[in-house]
């Protein structure tokens, strides 16, 4: 058993250092999200040859911020019937879910970790320049013309002279949108714009800030939407053109996004017009659009897409897809090797067959060997596909297998520490614990919150929130001690203050335990990896709670040693007023 007074300052030191700690780690931690790059930033990836001509113009229309289900819940009519004429899917995105990132990935076909935008939403002065090729890069190369209609956004993250013509809004709503459209329906009618990208925000908008997508507000959003949905395809001839309508994510019933939530990371895609083949297809994921859009306009692949070409939505005969298929093909080994070298910090060769594979299917399409081919083609960009995802995994396990180590040490220690100081309250400390952790959770989940980034719309306001949950939490299991020790008699100052510290002490461990899964599996930072959503989630709250409860847990054992040191002197005062006799009523008078 350790010695009380010895506890009670290892207590103090280890709270104050817990304290330190986590502050250090969340500036850290937000550094790392701000200053994150893709690993390809220095990676030297040449376009390749133009392979097909241009099938037609493109328009492609974000509807920002509509689901999948809501796709087919709400009133749209248009946006049915355009879906029914033409080729509709699913739409599968990769978290995190943010706007920016969402965005970035159609137009690259590269995932957030690879696609150069931020991980998550920043204000529009911390944008700048993505770092890779995109759709109006390779289009701008292939002298096309292209455009871009939409929020400020685009204008920081797309170099200007990759567009021909431009309308940026400063702000997202049926305004917005309505100045978009006026801008927008005059250059398409003049169908001069190889590739359009038409941004509309109030049905995002509505979700944000006018109460999800079960309000009211959402759903007339929708039906402007409808209309101008409308509108842009009368205007378009879809006999030359292609129309193509999709989003960036959805939103929770509480107006959350970013997480990996069904109704967040499905969205609808619909293309309608010339090269189309119509139908209902099954699920796809966002990396597939960019390389889409770019057979469609007759241009190579972005350099940095992991996308596949979606060919049974296009009329394209055998031979036309094993062209494209090809350069897809020699573009993927590229981008594998130079995603290896960065990640390794080293040159790095493929496997030869990756090489021999290419150029067998080469050889065979040279001898018209067609079908042969473009499945070797088809296998060997797969392959290079297994090589980027598994170069990644091993990455990770190798950092995760050295934390867990970390993890296991730091836990074992905690645990020998918190065994001595075991003593006599030791059973109510444990309840009032439970009871602290069971209420905090509670309140997390009466307030609307779920397990998951996209509750955490406002991470300025996060610590305040978290703060008076915490307090509440705490204060009421800080009750439950003053009571237990008020019932013991204790009147020792030492012996109270230490049980406080030990409630502290406990419950800071426990409100620590999510926190080193979340260390364990993402690291410090974000350091060339993007982390899992599901601990990151615990990553972000558990340090602020871990700070929070560890400054509250420092000052709380003083108020319970002091009011059960009060309530002591005033029951033994009781105690010695009730001892004394009564006086009689009338001296010397006796019955």
């Amino acid at each position: 058993m350790m010695n009380k007074y010895l506890s009670i300052s290892l207590s103090i030191i280890l709270l104050l250092g817990i304290i330190v700690g986590t502050i250090f780690w969340i500036r850290a931690f937000n550094e790392s999200v701000k200053n994150f790059e893709s690993p390809l930033r220095e990676a030297n990836l040449s376009p390749q040859p133009r392979s097909l001509p241009k099938m037609a113009n493109v328009v492609v229309v974000l509807v920002s911020g509509l689901g999948y289900d809501d796709s087919q819940t709400l009133d749209m009519p248009v946006l049915a019937q355009l879906a029914q004429t033409g080729a509709n899917a699913a739409i599968q995105s990769f978290p995190p879910t943010y706007s920016q990132t969402s965005q970035i990935t159609l137009v690259t076909g590269a995932p957030p970790e690879t696609n150069s935008a931020p991980p998550n939403d920043l204000p529009l002065e911390a944008l700048s320049l993505i770092e890779i090729d995109t759709l109006f890069a390779e289009a701008h190369q292939a002298q096309q013309k292209t455009a871009i209609f939409g929020l400020s956004d685009w204008q920081r993250l797309i170099p200007r002279n990759h567009l021909d013509e431009t309308l940026f809004v400063s702000t997202s709503g049926p305004e917005a949108d309505q100045a978009i459209m006026d801008v927008a329906l005059p250059i398409l009618k003049e169908n001069n714009i190889d590739l359009t990208f038409i941004h509309l925000t109030q049905l995002d908008f509505a979700a944000k800030h006018q109460g999800g997508p079960n309000s009211n507000a959402y759903k007339s959003a929708a039906s402007r939407i409808d209309s101008y949905l409308g509108q842009i395809s009368n205007t378009m001839d879809l006999s030359n053109e292609v129309l193509v309508i999709l989003s960036d994510h959805g939103y929770t019933a509480s107006g959350g996004y970013g997480g990996d939530e069904v109704e967040v990371i499905w969205q609808p895609l619909v293309m309608i017009g010339e090269g189309i083949a119509p139908g209902s297809y099954s699920d796809i994921h966002q990396t597939d659009i960019a390389p889409t859009i770019s057979v469609l306009l007759g241009i190579a692949p972005p350099t940095a897409t992991q996308g596949r070409i979606l060919f049974e939505m296009l009329r394209l005969d055998e031979q036309e897809q094993t062209i494209a298929q090809l350069t897809l093909a020699r573009q993927r080994i590229a981008l594998a090797g130079a995603y290896l070298a960065q990640i390794n910090n080293a040159p790095i060769t493929l496997p030869n067959f990756l090489i021999t594979d290419l150029a067998q299917a080469q050889t065979a399409f040279t001898q018209n060997n067609i079908g042969g081919a473009l499945q070797l083609a088809t296998l060997v960009q797969k392959e290079a596909d297994s090589q980027i995802v598994n170069a990644r995994q091993n990455r990770v396990r190798v950092g995760q297998w050295s934390r867990l180590l970390v993890v296991l040490l730091v836990i074992s220690i905690l645990l020998s520490f918190m065994w001595r100081r075991r003593g006599e309250y030791t059973g109510s400390i444990v309840v009032a614990t439970v009871i602290t952790i069971g209420l905090y959770h509670i309140l997390f989940q009466v307030q609307g919150y779920s397990y998951s980034i996209s509750s955490l719309n406002n991470f300025a306001e996060l610590p305040f929130d978290i703060t008076r949950r915490t307090a509440v939490s705490l204060l009421a299991g800080g009750g439950l001690i003053l009571i237990f020790l008020m019932l013991s008699n204790e009147t020792n100052w030492g012996t109270l203050l230490r049980a406080g510290y030990d409630f502290s002490v406990l419950v800071t461990f426990i409100f620590a335990l999510p926190l080193f899964w979340a260390f364990w599996q993402n690291g410090l930072i974000f350091n060339q990896f993007l982390p899992a959503v599901k601990p990151l989630f615990w990553q972000i709250t558990g340090l602020h709670e871990v700070m929070i409860v560890a400054i509250l847990g420092l000052m709380l054992p003083w108020p319970i040693m002091f009011l059960n040191l009060i309530v002591n002197l005033a029951r033994h005062y009781l105690d010695e007023n009730q001892s004394q006799p009564e006086p009689d009523a009338l001296p010397g008078l006796h019955l």
